[in-house]
């Protein structure tokens, strides 16, 4: 699995774009991080292809990553890269 970093405002226009490209939720999973902080995870299938959000909120302090396997890679990288485009 290769890890991206993923600025955590884009997370909802990446779910939008997964969802428009065929991409399909095979897991979700939300709630309470250590003590003060929340998150959640999704799981997306297509083909082989796999990848997973993971995003975390601690005390106002946002991050995010992807973990996506080697058959999604290419694909997920040019999408996070046109998020990256229109973001900033």
């Amino acid at each position: 699995m290769m890890l991206i970093t993923f600025n955590p405002s884009l997370c909802d226009a990446l779910k939008q774009s997964m969802l428009s490209r065929q991409w399909i939720i095979t897991h979700q999973d939300a709630g309470q991080t250590h003590l003060v902080g929340w998150g959640y995870e999704i799981l997306w299938k297509k083909s082989a292809g796999l990848v997973t959000l993971r995003y975390f909120d601690k005390q106002g302090v946002a991050t995010a990553f992807l973990e996506v396997n080697q058959e999604a890679l290419s694909e997920i990288q040019t999408l996070v890269d046109e998020l990256n485009a229109c973001n900033g």
